[in-house]
């Protein structure tokens, strides 16, 4: 009885390990598809305030501070609920959002996690290129887990 135990948790494990991997996969091919059209990381830049955010995976999202500006956000923590979750807090003190130093925390089911991430690089995108971009047909699907 033992092995069948085993073998059905193995199979079990496999399967999830499997699923997370295909989920993955769609967050990557949009998060390499933005990274086409992101500047070099800069230590900090100017931000107001958050306007959206698109989930690229656990590590790292797409900040639209407005229509027309967005940064590639990679997260030096891993943020487990970050894609598919709607709702995020930046934290960063001042009208500057700085690497290394500010957070961002997942919003969960109305509570923020204690745990915040820290951002370890800013990219600014060049969003009428990646708007083109996709105008065009060149772009993947946004991830299942994005927020819009």
């Amino acid at each position: 009885m033992t092995d069948a135990r085993t073998m059905i948790l193995a199979a079990l494990l496999a399967s999830v390990a499997g699923m997370a991997v295909a989920k993955s996969d769609g967050y990557e091919e949009r998060r390499a598809f933005i990274t086409q059209f992101a500047g070099e990381a800069r230590n900090s830049v100017s931000f107001s305030r958050s306007y959206d955010f698109e989930a690229l995976g656990t590590d790292a999202l797409l900040l639209w501070e407005s229509t027309n500006r967005a940064y590639l956000v990679t997260l030096e923590d891993y943020c487990p609920d970050l894609p598919s979750e709607r709702v995020i807090i930046v934290n960063n003190k001042g009208a500057r959002l700085t690497a290394k130093f500010d957070t961002i925390t997942v919003v969960s089911r109305g509570e923020s996690y204690n745990d915040s991430c820290r951002i370890l690089e800013i990219r600014p995108v060049d969003v009428k290129a990646m708007r083109a971009a996709e105008k065009a047909g060149r772009v993947p699907e946004k991830s299942a887990g994005s927020a819009d």
